[in-house]
């Protein structure tokens, strides 16, 4: 179920920024991110994802820590970039994100390190939901962008 939410993910972002003009993805409101902002967040949190996983392969007692003030994000300059660029690079780092965790046993699944900014343990498929919790967070953030 929880590879359907991360692939859902892919789905959702096309189809609510289809047809929308590009100047209008790339409108900032009140200092916040633009549309094409948060689609380049998502590309960017696919590296943290990604290295998340490998701390609960190499057995870590505690997952690499978030970058809250997503520097990678406010240097990238996503605006200046085509929607239809900033959604591949998504749907590319995602699809590999997602083969990567396809196939997960559950033992594999149920490796467990501590979440730093939580401090709990976290299983890796909870950390799968938790992407999933983000994503759908950040496609909300989209469409009141969109609506606006």
């Amino acid at each position: 179920m929880i590879i359907e939410r991360l692939r859902g993910t892919l789905l959702q972002l096309e189809s609510t920024v289809k047809n929308i003009p590009d100047e209008k993805l790339s409108v900032k409101k009140d200092g916040k991110w633009s549309v094409k902002e948060v689609v380049g967040h998502l590309f960017d949190l696919e590296e943290l994802w990604n290295g998340r996983i490998n701390d609960f392969l190499e057995h870590k007692q505690t997952l690499r820590a978030a970058d809250m003030s997503n520097a990678k994000t406010t240097a990238a300059n996503h605006n200046s970039k085509p929607i239809d660029e900033l959604l591949k690079q998504f749907i590319d780092a995602r699809n590999k994100l997602i083969t990567r965790v396809n196939d997960l046993d559950e033992a594999t699944a149920s490796l467990t390190a501590l979440h730093p900014r939580l401090q709990t343990p976290m299983r890796l498929i909870d950390s799968l939901f938790f992407v999933a919790e983000h994503d759908d967070h950040e496609l909300t953030k989209i469409r009141r962008l969109i609506q606006a």
